[in-house]
């Protein structure tokens, strides 16, 4: 372990850019930043009311405004938001992801909205599966998970309409972290403690892998070799070392890790429960 670093408030979701964590943190209306050289907090940037989700993207860092129903633009060199867009209701907007050149938003109520950086504005609204939490880009296409149907989604990036709904196979509600690493697409799913691979070529789940104890995974984060794992009820981070196949090793974090994401050689995880970011060797 690095370093365990107080933040103000609520923290929930994190993203990595310019030197720098960034950090929701929920009932201050607020993104924390950081310094990754100091681990120390430098910048606390006001944006809409209730962030949840926070993502990297077009020189900027995006917060999803889950209670004012906002995505909110901050400029990482002035540390100050310059946009706010609204994306439809209140109490909903919640992960985030960014590629093809486009910023995704998932939404409570079951939909994904598309945003143009470009212009600030909304160019596409996807209806998917209730409950929609996490989302990733990659493998050509755009993954969603649903976590009361306990499927994964593909949106095409052409059409912008799901193309497939993949079911997990798991005993009730749960899918919730999703990344993409080449072709494959890692999910962990709450039900049955299980981080789950889905091949992008077939859409079909090819590989499920038992996790420690019974830990509810939230957060995934991948890389070409490993797959980060934020244990919400287990209080930890595992890492599965993708070609060797297995779990290489589980660490405490801190109390209801949630977000998770990779940069400066260093996973950062959001310990929600006790208002920290674990910052851990990505070694």
């Amino acid at each position: 372990m690095l370093a365990w670093i107080p933040v103000p408030g609520q923290p929930i979701g994190v993203a990595y850019a310019d030197g720098s964590a960034w950090v929701t943190s929920f009932d201050r209306n607020a993104v924390v930043r950081i310094d990754q050289a100091s681990n120390a907090v430098t910048a606390q940037v006001g944006v809409g009311v209730g962030p949840i989700g926070v993502v990297a993207g077009a020189g900027s860092v995006w917060t999803a405004d889950w209670s004012g129903g906002t995505v909110t633009r901050v400029d990482p060199a002035t540390n100050r938001a310059v946009a706010t867009i609204a994306v439809g209701q209140s109490q909903g907007p919640e992960g985030m992801a960014f590629g093809s050149g486009a910023l995704w938003v998932s939404h409570k109520e079951g939909s994904v909205t598309r945003i143009d950086p470009a212009t600030n504005t909304v160019v596409a609204r996807i209806r998917v599966g209730r409950e929609a939490r996490y989302l990733a880009v990659g493998a050509g296409a755009v993954w969603v998970t649903s976590f009361d149907r306990g499927t994964v989604q593909r949106i095409s990036l052409k059409t912008n309409h799901v193309v497939k709904t993949i079911r997990l196979g798991v005993t009730g509600s749960g899918p919730q972290g999703i990344a993409v690493s080449g072709s494959a697409v890692w999910v962990g799913s709450c039900a049955g403690a299980r981080l789950l691979l889905v091949n992008a070529r077939t859409n079909r789940v090819a590989r499920r892998v038992r996790l420690p104890g019974f830990p509810c995974p939230e957060g995934v984060v991948a890389s070409a070799r490993t797959v980060w794992i934020a244990n919400n009820s287990g209080a930890s981070v595992s890492r599965y070392d993708i070609r060797r196949r297995r779990l290489t090793g589980t660490r405490a974090t801190g109390s209801q890790p949630r977000g998770i994401a990779l940069g400066g050689a260093s996973v950062w995880v959001v310990n929600s429960g006790s208002a920290t970011v674990a910052r851990v060797a990505a070694g």
